[in-house]
């Protein structure tokens, strides 16, 4: 009996401490695998929001240091996701190093154009010789924020010699010169111009190609055209609660990307797609672009945005990149497309007021040392809006005849109108016009803030509240710091990622960091 209950002691003493050892191992099994899990659970948040980098830019643009914007996380992974904005690069890192931001090409053409700004002492001798604040109202900012130039015009505007303007351009993005940017390749195909619904939400779609009908856009249905190259032969006008944006890029559409666009829009071409991110919209023949308040809004009001176009680095026609607007150049004269040389105000001496030559198109490098490929060679018929000599008179919305600009902006009421076209505007033998009625400058904001080359431009008395024309030094490239963290139990895990996003989509993770918040007890 004492044999046994020693036994029993023994055994006791032996198996309790091995018992211990082995829950102590299996509750430290279970929190490790609890942490691992948990971890696994903020990296994979983390991970999701780079699903698409272009809509994170989108959603995180409105970041500030201090200022967190909320992400979407998957459901039912009890975490939260932010982002905030720790760095930015702008276009240009030596603000100097710009082309021209505002180029007229018609002689006598300056007369309309107000005085360059004239720095003070105190001020950045870079802000000597920049654009109006007449034109460029961000140069009188409010609230103390600082001064934003619109770029410098070119200093030969409206030159006596109307070949002057020429020995100062370049079809590529070169320093101090005037940008002439050759005509892209566009589909030869046809496209409807009442676009195309979407088949989830309340979205209308567009797709490259040749439009020869008027393109009207003036409901509330949210419209987007996939990214690429628009040709119109008629006028495309923008009223009432037109909600447009054009192209992929830092502003979001009504559809999640453009190859969404193209596999679900109803009843879409087999022939739709999209190239590249961004839009450029070529106007030939009688084609225009009108943006006024003759159709009463009911709700937001006209919103247009553009996003700037860009192609890959090594696609040829990159040097093509950020052009938004252009036109057609020249006379076409049967299936050949001419110099534009015209006398516009038909004086005794018979001088030419305007020149420009014959819009070519792109051709890559490959073809170098070929004959220039004429425009209608791709189909491409020259403007007939050529300038005139008075300054340009806004026309009929319906209207689209000789003498209408080419832009062509009348704002006759106080509905809200927002008007965004980043990149170049290049309408040498064309007119842009701005209009805006006593009393209907609120609620306007309207920004050209890719350079703009015309044959002449006229803006009114009034101006919009917020006007830019010029060229601007956008932020192309943002730093944003992502954190992801568990939101109940324990531990709390916290993953961090600084990530450089470009405001096309493309970007890189610079340190990822994984951490317990706090120690559960």
């Amino acid at each position: 009996m004492i044999l046994a209950l020693v036994v029993m002691v023994v055994g006791t003493l032996m198996v309790l401490p091995m018992m211990n050892y082995t829950m102590s191992v299996l509750r430290a099994n279970k929190s490790s695998s609890t942490k691992l899990a948990r971890i696994e659970v903020v990296e994979g948040g983390l991970r999701a929001t780079f699903f698409d980098p272009l809509k994170l830019y989108q959603a995180c643009v409105e970041s500030g240091g201090n200022t967190a914007v909320q992400l979407a996380v998957p459901p039912g992974l009890n975490i939260e996701s932010e982002c905030t904005t720790i760095g930015s690069q702008q276009r240009v890192e030596v603000p100097e190093d710009f082309r021209f931001a505002l180029t007229t090409t018609q002689v006598g053409s300056n007369a309309v154009i107000p005085a360059p700004y004239v720095a003070t002492p105190e001020e950045s001798p870079l802000l000597n010789g920049t654009i109006s604040p007449a034109w460029c109202t961000s140069m009188v900012p409010v609230g103390g924020a600082d001064k934003v130039p619109c770029g410098k015009p070119y200093p030969n505007n409206g030159n006596v010699d109307p070949l002057r303007w020429l020995a100062d351009t370049s079809t590529e993005y070169v320093d101090e010169k005037v940008f002439t940017p050759l005509l892209p390749a566009v589909a030869n195909a046809f496209a409807y111009a009442g676009g195309y619904d979407m088949i989830e939400g309340p979205c209308r779609v567009f797709f490259p190609g040749r439009y020869v009908d008027d393109v009207v856009i003036t409901g509330s249905t949210p419209v987007y055209f996939a990214s690429g190259v628009y040709y119109f032969e008629k006028t495309v006008r923008i009223s009432g609660d037109a909600n447009v944006v054009v192209g992929a890029g830092s502003a979001p559409g009504c559809v999640e990307s453009d190859a969404v666009a193209v596999a679900d829009a109803i009843n879409v071409p087999f022939d739709a797609y999209s190239n590249g991110v961004g839009g450029t919209w070529v106007f030939g023949q009688n084609g225009r672009l009108v943006i006024d308040t003759a159709t009463p809004s009911t709700g937001a009001g006209v919103n247009l945005v553009f996003n700037r176009r860009l192609v890959a680095n090594t696609d040829p026609e990159a040097v093509m990149n950020e052009v938004s607007i252009m036109s057609v150049n020249g006379v076409l004269a049967g299936t050949a497309t001419v110099d534009l040389n015209i006398d516009l105000d038909a004086d005794l001496e018979g001088k030419i007021d305007l020149h420009v030559p014959a819009s070519q198109l792109f051709r890559p490098p490959s073809a170098l040392g070929e004959p220039p490929v004429d425009a209608y060679t791709y189909l491409y018929k020259a403007s007939n809006l050529v300038s005139t000599w008075l300054p340009p008179v806004s026309c009929a919305g319906s209207a689209s005849v000789p003498g209408c600009p080419i832009i062509d902006i009348n704002l006759g009421s106080t509905a809200s109108v927002n008007v965004e076209i980043p990149g170049y505007v290049s309408i040498p033998q064309g007119m842009l016009s701005m209009v805006v009625a006593d009393g209907a400058n609120v609620n306007k904001r309207l920004a050209f803030g890719g350079g703009i080359l015309a044959a002449q431009m006229a803006v009114s008395a009034v101006v919009p509240d917020f006007l830019q024309i010029g060229l601007l030094n956008p932020i192309v490239q943002r730093t944003f710091k992502i954190v992801t963290r568990t939101v109940s139990g324990s531990p709390r895990m916290v993953a961090t990622a600084l990530v450089q996003v470009n405001e096309t989509g493309g970007y890189a993770i610079n340190s990822w960091v994984v951490k317990s918040e706090y120690i559960a007890t």
